[in-house]
């Protein structure tokens, strides 16, 4: 299933993608699970099922064009987001960062909910921020709660995939030692279109490809990731709880735009495209910040 959580006329919903549009899953089953994360934490994966069964004989009722995207999960528990996690990406960025060996370790930092926009809706680019920048990536929503979960296992606690556009201000980045005000720009984070669940995607030929106004700009296969996508769920609840809608942004490829030459940065009227294999192809323009 493609999962999706969206708004139509102020009101908000979820559903799955099926042919041209999409089925209102929240119609038949929001007494019982009023948005996807509750679905998704659902006793023995009842909400999946019953998900399921309404989409086998379903017909969209749904318009694609009628309902506003929000992102997959709209209220995540953490944002665990993955740094210099591609051998592409740091072999980039070592000399310029100062840096020789690989990570021992995951490096991590965490994003705040309202970073996030689903596909379709706009990036904002911080008015003072000179290198607004982009970063596609594969996004993981966490299926179910775990601690201490061994590498083998630990796709088991995948509900699903997502694309993220973990869209940086290099300026405020650079600041600081810490990059947490370069990585937290409101609505600076693209991510959607769906959760696609594991089913739907190859992870054996699973491919993310980002593009700014249609031009290739970073493509990248899973085997570039340092640490896998098992490695990175089995690191993070050896200290932390994994909660059912936690999302885990788990690295970006070579390509960023303030290491090319000449640079290629995100400005008003840019537009971004991540596309992940399996999933879908989430797109973001970019806005100047909205002062209300």
């Amino acid at each position: 299933m493609k999962l999706i959580s969206f708004r139509i006329q102020s009101q908000s919903g979820y559903g799955a993608l099926k042919g041209d549009g999409a089925v209102d899953l929240s119609k038949h089953l929001g007494k019982r699970f009023p948005d996807l994360k509750s679905l998704l934490s659902s006793a023995d994966g009842e909400g999946l099922k019953s998900a399921a069964g309404l989409l086998e004989g379903a017909a969209p009722d749904l318009r694609l064009e009628q309902i506003e995207l929000l992102p997959p999960i709209p209220n995540p528990g953490t944002i665990w987001c993955a740094g210099m996690n591609t051998h592409s990406h740091f072999n980039e960025a070592k000399a310029y960062m100062g840096l020789k060996d690989l990570p021992p370790k995951p490096i991590l930092f965490l994003r705040a909910n309202a970073t996030l926009v689903g596909s379709g809706q706009p990036l904002e680019k911080p008015k003072l921020e000179p290198i607004f920048d982009f970063e596609g990536e594969i996004a993981l929503v966490i299926g179910k709660r775990g601690r201490n979960v061994p590498v083998e296992s630990a796709l088991d606690y995948i509900a699903g995939y997502s694309a993220f556009n973990d869209a940086s201000a290099r300026s405020y980045q650079q600041a600081s030692p810490q990059i947490t005000a370069g990585k937290n720009a409101y609505r600076s984070g693209g991510f959607g279109p769906c959760l696609a669940t594991p089913d739907e995607v190859d992870l054996a030929t699973m491919t993310m490809v980002c593009r700014v106004d249609g031009n290739e700009m970073q493509r990248m296969p899973v085997d570039d990731l340092i640490f896998s996508f098992a490695q990175l769920i089995s690191f993070i609840s050896e200290f932390a709880w994994l909660e059912v809608g936690d999302i885990m942004v788990t690295g970006s490829p070579k390509g960023i735009g303030a290491l090319r030459n000449p640079r290629v940065l995100l400005v008003p009227g840019t537009r971004v495209e991540v596309e992940v294999s399996g999933v879908g192809t989430l797109v973001n323009d970019v806005l100047e910040q909205v002062l209300t």
